[in-house]
């Protein structure tokens, strides 16, 4: 974990080629967000582009299988995939290009607030407007979509996306893979369950368990078929 953002965009000597894995939406967000941070890509991978085609201005490199080719130590990862609920082809795409040695950036767009003490894992993406409060930890592959608030010490597990205006009370924890839906409430102290689904606007005022999906107001649980 870290409190220091971009730290994977540089090495010893030249900077590390920045490369944008994907082409929806989520990049379309993430390609922006890395011009205002003054990190341009060297280009973008998508299976389902063609190589010399461009996107948004920047180059399609080729497909997945390309980045077998190149070195970790010459280029950075961004992981533009989204999630809409399902979070597991994103993680997945994350675990890997890490077990193949490539370093993801964590980024913050400039418009979000992050206090002194936040901690960031390897690939987080805090996006435009969010905010972080004290002692928040976001692991790695997370995502902090547009606006949300996180408030102080949440914990918030790896490969989890926290959708857009979604709101965490003071002290909750997100498990492995979750996905909370856009302005959902979460009251202090609430624990979710790994791989578990917060419906878009629920207010979930107890534990939610694992492999669960939550909806609603008051938020009332539904386990997976």
């Amino acid at each position: 974990m870290k409190n220091k953002l971009n730290d994977g965009a540089k090495r010893s000597g030249p900077e590390r080629r920045i490369l944008l894995l994907g082409a929806g939406g989520h990049a379309s967000v993430l390609h922006d967000m890395l011009l205002a941070l003054g990190l341009p890509p060297h280009g973008v991978i998508d299976r389902k582009l063609n190589a010399g085609d461009l996107w948004e201005g920047l180059p399609v490199l080729g497909d997945d299988d390309l980045l077998s080719t190149l070195s970790s130590e010459e280029y950075v990862l961004v992981n533009g995939l989204g999630a809409s609920p399902d979070c597991a082809p994103r993680n997945a795409l994350y675990a890997r290009f890490a077990g193949e040695g490539f370093s993801f950036l964590s980024l913050a767009h400039p418009s979000a607030v992050l206090a002194h003490n936040v901690a960031l894992g390897d690939g987080c993406q805090i996006m435009a407007g969010a905010v972080l409060q004290s002692g928040v930890e976001v692991r790695e592959n997370s995502v902090v979509n547009t606006r949300a608030s996180i408030d102080h010490h949440c914990r918030i597990r790896p490969g989890a996306f926290i959708s857009p205006g979604a709101v965490l009370c003071g002290g909750v924890a997100v498990g492995n893979g979750v996905f909370i839906g856009a302005g959902a409430i979460l009251l202090p102290g609430v624990q979710v369950g790994d791989q578990s689904v917060i419906g878009a606007g629920a207010v979930v005022l107890r534990d939610v368990p694992k492999d669960t999906i939550a909806v609603g107001n008051p938020a009332r649980d539904c386990v997976y078929p």
